[in-house]
């Protein structure tokens, strides 16, 4: 039996499991491949979708936790990190006009962004319930989105399968998906944060 082989035989067992701590320690790239496995048959598409949905959301809240310890609080009052942790307090406040939920999905699908605002908001001025509130809405919105990229992702590679029916040429052409999906998906960072940065100067 092939490496490649148990893991996917692990995954079609062990789903939910796998899905909730990919959702902890995970991010997109995580959940893209589980959805690209579940087009493949190996795992169901809702149990990648809830268990990572329930994942995210347990993460989401540690690191609202977090951002309201006295390590975070000396962290951003240091001097180097407290010109960065004003910076994006400004952009941030500037360019969503103290919406926070706008700022928790904005930043939701941008790299490295995601767990400084969820902090920053939980130091500054969201509460618990709010933020719990706020994130089961876009997390539910992030999930949905990430997932049928996945799946048709998935697809698309099942149909070249089905016409070479070569595991290596599968492996690659998931390979190349993950690429392509980190590459656009930093590029779409770059772009969100000019576009917060040009709502700032204005």
């Amino acid at each position: 039996m092939s490496l490649l082989t148990i893991i996917l035989s692990f995954l079609s067992v062990y789903g939910p499991l796998i899905s909730v701590l990919g959702g902890i320690f995970g991010g997109e790239e995580t959940l893209i491949l589980f959805s690209i496995f579940a087009a493949h048959n190996v795992i169901s598409i809702w149990v990648v979708a809830i268990f990572f949905y329930i994942g995210i959301l347990i993460s989401d809240t540690i690191w609202f936790f977090v951002g309201k310890t006295e390590l975070f609080n000396r962290i951003v009052s240091g001097k180097s990190a407290s010109k960065i942790y004003g910076y994006w307090d400004k952009l941030l406040d500037k360019a969503t006009k103290g919406n926070d939920f706008q700022a928790l999905l904005i930043t939701k699908f941008l790299y490295g962004f995601r767990l400084i605002t969820i902090m920053y908001l939980s130091r500054e001025r969201l509460d618990l319930k709010n933020f719990i509130l706020y994130s089961i809405i876009v997390d539910a919105i992030w999930i949905s989105v990430i997932t049928t990229i996945g799946w048709l992702t998935g697809k698309g590679i099942a149909a070249a399968a089905n016409i070479s029916n070569n595991l290596e040429l599968v492996l690659i052409l998931i390979g190349l998906s993950l690429l392509a999906f980190f590459l656009i998906m930093r590029f779409l960072s770059i772009l969100v944060k000019r576009w917060l940065i040009k709502k700032q100067k204005q």
